[in-house]
Formats: structure tokens, C-alpha cells, sequence
């Protein structure tokens, strides 16, 4: 490893720690989730059998009641006919705590598995919050998957990672580092463009 790229690499687990990006994949044929540890603490989820794969319902229903309707009725379509969402919804970890979470996910049909599949990442901004604008959420939903290059670019980075946890590469290693590094740089990149999709929307309409 040449000296340049080791402030790169050690900056990795202090950066995804504080962006809080996960991953998720789900198999709707057989309602089994599969998430990594980032995403089973957001949703306070046990982090061993979020690994293992829990049916969806073990997840959803830590999402805030006030929000769970409208996430349920937005991303069905796209659960049985594939496509795209971008949601901001709130999450319950434990009954003291409150999480605001940015998710983005997408649905397509998979020939190996023989139905839909989804995958995508999830994000901690609850930080970004505290200035007040609650109000502020993304809500997209895109049945039919067009997405520009950014959306696209963030699928073909969640393929990536899950090719890599196949390969069984270590935590530490660098392909791996790599690969988190660029998720998280994207999730972060995601997070500012629906910020400002947001605030374009309410300019419209005020």
C-alpha cells in the first residue's frame, strides 16, 4: 500500500460511521431481508439475524406509525413491478429513540431468483434534522426504472458490494474499504441532490 493512499483508507470506518450508510436486499418471493449491521441499528434489529435474512415486517415495523402508512402505500407498486424510491421516513430503534432515515431502494425482476428483488441503501440524517426542517422530506416513487445516471450509479454500487461479501473479502480489506468508501460518497451525494429536489418542489408550489 503506497503512504498516499493510507489517510484515504483509514478515513473510511470514522466516515461511514458518521454518514451512517447501510445496505439491505430483499426477496419478495420468499419475504426475506437481508441487511448489514448499520441498517439492523437503525431499525433496531438484531444485527445476526438481519444478516441471515428476517421477513420484511421484522424491519417495517420499527418505522414510526406515523409514517409506516404512507411508506407501505408509495412503495408497493414498485415492490410488485419494480422500479425506484427515495423516502425520508422516520424509524424507532428502541422506544427512547427516534431516527431519521434517507432510503433508497430498487426493485427489479431477477431470473435467478425467479421474482422481484430489491436492494439499496439506507442513511442516518438525524443530524441533518436538527435544524428544523422536519418538514422537508423526500418522497419519490418511480415504478418505471428510468432513473438519471446518480440512480443508476448507486445500483450498480450495491451489486458491487453484495459480488464482494461473495467473494468473502474481510472487513478491512481493501476492496471492500473501497467499495464502502464510494456507497457512502454516494449516499451523501443522494442525500444533498433530494435536499435540494425538496426545496425546488416547495419553491414551485409557493
Amino acid at each position: 500500500m503506497s503512504r498516499g493512499t493510507q489517510p484515504v483508507l483509514a478515513f473510511v470506518p470514522s466516515a461511514l460511521t458518521a454518514s451512517q450508510v447501510g445496505t439491505w436486499e430483499t426477496d419478495t418471493t420468499c419475504d426475506r431481508t437481508v441487511a448489514d449491521a448499520i441498517t439492523a441499528a437503525v431499525f433496531g434489529v438484531n444485527a445476526d439475524e438481519a444478516a441471515e435474512g428476517l421477513p420484511l415486517v421484522a424491519f417495517t415495523k420499527h418505522i414510526h406509525p406515523e409514517d409506516l402508512p404512507d411508506f407501505e402505500e408509495k412503495i408497493a407498486c414498485v415492490r410488485q413491478r419494480g422500479g425506484l424510491f427515495v423516502i425520508e421516513y422516520r424509524t424507532c430503534p428502541t422506544p427512547r429513540d427516534i431516527r431519521w432515515v434517507l432510503a433508497r431502494g430498487r426493485f427489479e425482476w431477477d431470473s435467478h431468483a425467479g421474482g422481484i428483488i430489491g436492494r439499496g441503501i439506507v442513511i442516518d440524517i438525524t443530524d441533518s434534522k436538527s435544524d428544523g426542517q422536519v418538514e422537508d422530506r423526500a418522497f419519490f416513487v418511480k415504478p418505471e426504472d428510468t432513473g438519471p445516471s446518480l440512480e443508476r450509479l448507486a445500483g450498480f454500487a450495491i451489486e458491487v458490494h453484495n459480488e464482494i461479501e461473495e467473494l468473502g473479502e474481510a472487513k478491512g480489506s481493501i476492496l471492500r474499504q473501497a467499495i464502502d468508501t464510494l456507497l457512502w460518497a454516494i449516499g451523501r451525494k443522494l442525500a444533498t441532490q433530494q435536499q435540494t429536489d425538496t426545496k425546488r418542489w416547495k419553491n414551485l408550489i409557493n
